[in-house]
């Protein structure tokens, strides 16, 4: 099992390495496995390990190295009434705090304002929620000031004109929903605000699900338009509940990046074969940090390959089911 150090410094052996020991702790992944017909000594190198859909976290027989009474914290992914949410479970978040923290140093994200404004419910208030529970890390080990201004799904926009009003640069942090609620605000007031030089903004999540769509352009637009935030100073997340780990792009065409404890391959939808560079395919993420579940998982969203830590993000798959951080804010 990988030790914290192995977040910042680790080989692809590590990844072997782990996989033997999932597949020996893990029932639902090892019956995966030998559904496949793979022996797991035969599997070499990490681009080889197989990769459990999401889905499977869905299922009843959770894909988790961990026995019931070991499951101490449980992360749900969006979804709505109606909706299996698929299950992440910890017997402690330790590895996912270390994770954020060493992967927001590695992809060398600005630094935190002292005036922070998290346009998310608190950890407390969405025990639930890994991007919540990752916003309250950040607060807690680099920026003690910030403040959570969402209640009950609504963006306390007064706190945003506030922060703006200061003169001082700010660091605003949401779903892309969520700042699409404050632009929304703002046209209903008839105002539009301009930010202190140095304010930066982090935006995560999609609109699968919901009856909005942008693109990044139209968007990143909107934050210019309403805020006067440059897109040079927009960052995007990319992650997901069934992740430990999370990828960092900014502005517009440049690629995602990882950190070391993670690997990345693109496969070709009908064939599964990895595609190469500047090909389009599946997404298929390896995190060294997802030591109590599995650390191979197939996304449904479709990238181009750039090489073993880095992709552009194309979207969601249009056939796939609607998931993601976001959703929750349209209902």
């Amino acid at each position: 099992m990988p030790t914290s150090d192995k977040l910042v410094n680790s080989n692809d052996q590590d990844f072997i390495d782990l996989f033997h020991h999932q597949v020996k702790e893990n029932t639902p992944y090892a019956n995966y496995v030998r559904a496949l017909g793979i022996s797991p000594d035969a599997v070499k190198h990490w681009s080889e390990i197989p990769a459990l859909p999401t889905d499977a976290f869905k299922s009843t027989n959770n894909p988790s190295c961990l026995a019931d009474k070991e499951k101490q914290t449980t992360f749900l992914t969006s979804g709505t009434t109606t909706e299996t949410k698929g299950a992440h479970h910890f017997s402690n978040t330790s590895t996912y705090e270390k994770s954020i923290l060493s992967g927001w140093e590695h992809c060398k994200l600005p630094p935190l304002h002292p005036q922070t404004l998290i346009l998310t419910p608190s950890g407390k208030d969405t025990p639930h929620s890994s991007l919540s529970h990752m916003f309250e890390t950040l607060k807690l080990e680099i920026c003690p000031t910030a403040e959570f201004i969402m209640t009950d799904n609504i963006v306390d926009i007064s706190k945003v004109i506030a922060a703006a009003q200061s003169g001082q640069p700010v660091t605003l942090l949401g779903t892309a929903l969520a700042f699409l609620q404050v632009f929304d605000a703002l046209q209903d007031l008839g105002s539009k605000l301009q930010f202190a030089p140095a304010s930066w903004a982090l935006e995560t999540g999609g609109y699968k699900g919901t009856e909005r769509s942008l693109s990044k352009e139209e968007l990143y637009l909107l934050f210019e338009q309403n805020l006067k935030i440059a897109e040079s100073n927009i960052w995007n997340e990319y992650s997901m509940t069934e992740l430990s780990s999370q990828f960092y792009t900014s502005g517009i065409g440049a690629p995602h990046i990882g950190p070391p404890s993670t690997r990345i391959k693109v496969i070709h939808p009908e064939n599964g074969e990895q595609v190469g560079v500047g090909e389009m395919g599946y997404l298929v993420i390896y995190d060294l940090a997802n030591v109590e579940s599995c650390l191979a998982i197939r996304t449904q969203d479709l990238a181009i390959y750039h090489d073993p830590q880095s992709f552009t993000l194309i979207g969601r798959d249009p056939s796939a089911l609607p998931r993601g951080c976001s959703r929750a804010l349209a209902m």
